[in-house]
C-alpha cells in the first residue's frame, strides 16, 4: 500500500535525496528464501515487512518503553543493507538504494530478518498489509499520544 512518508521522501522535501531508490514500506510477502545464519524464518512464512525492526538484542529492543532499536532503527539515508551498507538491488550494473530497508514497490525485496513479523498464513495478504505502517503507526499515536479514556 502507499504511505504518505513514501511520497514524502519521493518529493525529496526537507532531507537530501538518495536516488536511484525504491520506495515503499507497506507490504505482505512470502519468504522464497533466508540468508546465511537466519534460523526463525522459512521459506513459504507469510510476512509483513516492519520499518522499525528488532534485533532482540540491544538495550532498546529488551526495554518495555521504547522498541526503537539501536541497530535497525529507522534510517532514511541508508541506502544498503544493515551489515554491510550495500545495496541489493541494480539496473545495468549500477546500485539502486534500499528505503527504510524494506524497498517494498518491487515484485522482490531483501531485508534484515529482523525486519519482518510473520502472520499467519490464512490471512489475506492484501488486506493485512496495512498493519505493517498505518494500523501501527496510527495506534500508536492514539494510545500513547491521545490516550483516550476507556
Amino acid at each position: 500500500s502507499l504511505c504518505h512518508t513514501d511520497v514524502y521522501f519521493w518529493e525529496a522535501k526537507g532531507q537530501t535525496p538518495l536516488f536511484p531508490r525504491i520506495f515503499g514500506h507497506e507490504a505482505g510477502g512470502i519468504v522464497e528464501s533466508v540468508g546465511e545464519g537466519v534460523t526463525d524464518l522459512q521459506p513459504g512464512d507469510h510476512v509483513l515487512p516492519i520499518f522499525t525492526g528488532e534485533c532482540g538484542d540491544c538495550p532498546h529492543c529488551h526495554s518495555e518503553e521504547s522498541n526503537m532499536c539501536d541497530l535497525l532503527r529507522i534510517n532514511t539515508e541508508r541506502g544498503g543493507m544493515i551489515h554491510d551498507g550495500e545495496s541489493r538491488f541494480s539496473i545495468n550494473g549500477k546500485p539502486i538504494h534500499h528505503f527504510l530497508g524494506t524497498s517494498t514497490f518491487s515484485e522482490y525485496t531483501v531485508v534484515h530478518s529482523g525486519q519482518v513479523a510473520k502472520v499467519n498464513p490464512d490471512a489475506p495478504l492484501d488486506k493485512v498489509c496495512i498493519v505493517s505502517c498505518g494500523l501501527s503507526t496510527g495506534l500508536g499515536a492514539t494510545l500513547n499520544v491521545a490516550k483516550p479514556k476507556k
